[in-house]
């Protein structure tokens, strides 16, 4: 029997692949952050299986704002421990 409906990683791809043109129109500087989105999407993607969601963009876009955070806490972290240093 065939499959029916697309896998979790077949739908987050092709969503992901939609953003093509929008990527193409982006600065150097935004491509490579919509890279780094893009990447979060795809690690967090057994995560964002687990939620249903008929929308694929509602986990997509929680993927990705947890990359944000994930960045966010990393540089955090490094400027506490140069200041400790100091």
């Amino acid at each position: 029997m065939g499959r029916t409906v697309p896998t979790w990683r077949n739908r987050i791809e092709a969503e992901l692949s939609a953003l093509n043109d929008f990527e193409r129109a982006l600065s150097t500087v935004d491509k490579l952050a919509l890279e780094r989105l893009k990447n979060g999407v795809r690690i967090r993607r057994t995560a964002g299986g687990m939620m249903p969601a008929h929308d694929s963009w509602k986990p997509m876009l929680l993927s990705m704002l947890l990359e944000c955070y994930s960045r966010i806490d990393e540089l955090e972290r490094t400027i506490d421990n140069i200041i400790t240093e100091e």
